[in-house]
């Protein structure tokens, strides 16, 4: 067990990394909102490839300032078994910017081996993204 925790380690980088625009390389996603009309945020699921494997952010992105919560779940299948990763907590993003609100890194993995899901809670608002067209 202890090995498999060290293995898992080594895949899984912190939540600091660095941000998707050094890489340059994104692949990204529609938001949906359970309401109609321009809304104060965007998401994204950024994908990027770095030394490590591939790196899936959830990245809000504020057209006004914005408080609320999130929730990122990442599943990744693969031969050697699956994995879930899930981060959530609070966010605060001021207007015009975009912050990564939680990030995972797979080594060895293809992109579409690994689901990702961003869900952000505002203003009794809902908003999910994901990294795959059908969610």
């Amino acid at each position: 067990m202890a090995h498999f925790n060290k293995r898992l380690a080594k895949l899984i980088l912190p939540a600091a990394a660095v941000s998707l625009s050094v890489f340059g390389l994104a692949a990204g996603s529609k938001a949906h909102s359970n309401d109609d009309g321009a809304e104060p945020v965007d998401c994204e699921i950024a994908v990027s490839k770095g030394r490590y494997g591939h790196t899936y952010e959830g990245v809000i992105h504020a057209n006004s300032t914005t408080r609320g919560t999130y929730e990122l779940n990442i599943k990744k299948r693969g031969t050697s078994g699956r994995a879930m990763i899930s981060q959530s907590g609070d966010f605060y993003v001021t207007g015009g910017k975009s912050e990564t609100l939680g990030q995972a890194t797979f080594g060895g993995l293809p992109p579409a081996s690994v689901e990702a899901e961003l869900i952000i809670h505002y203003d009794g608002h809902t908003m999910a993204c994901s990294n795959q067209s059908e969610i």
